[in-house]
């Protein structure tokens, strides 16, 4: 991985092989980053995407195993029992030019993966809704 900073804006090169998701929270956690914003696209393989359904409160996961396109890559930074969580979610297209999309939960670069990341000063955590049974964001006070 590389990346450049200017003020609040970070931009990061995820090289081949390395995963998504476990390279990206530990940047925003060695940067120390409350919350923020993300976007990326490049080429991942191995992709676990997810549908969260509401009525029986669980995430359905689906592997994509082949490499594809990561078309888009958008998510948000908060805040999980004090430290820096990613929750993003993505569109993904393979050799079939169709379109998956949904929660990202890992995917490993495949070519390359480039991202843009807004850090903020606003202090975002998630807190467990019950009814819900996921994590939501909410605002200090």
């Amino acid at each position: 991985m590389e990346w450049r900073r200017e003020d609040s804006d970070f931009v990061i090169c995820l090289d081949r092989g390395e995963e998504v998701m476990a390279t990206l929270t530990r940047f925003v956690r060695e940067q120390n980053l409350r919350s923020g914003s993300i976007l990326g696209i490049g080429a991942v393989e191995e992709t676990v995407l997810g549908y969260y359904d509401a009525r029986s409160g669980e995430y359905f996961r689906k592997a994509f195993p082949g490499e594809a396109e990561l078309v888009v890559f958008t998510g948000n930074i908060t805040l999980v029992d004090g430290a820096p969580f990613i929750h993003a979610h993505a569109v993904i297209s393979g050799a079939d030019f169709q379109a998956r999309s949904g929660h990202f939960f890992s995917g490993v670069i495949a070519v390359t993966g480039e991202f843009q990341l807004r850090a903020n000063g606003v202090t975002v955590k998630r807190e467990l809704d019950a009814g819900l049974g996921l994590k939501l964001m909410r605002f200090e006070a």
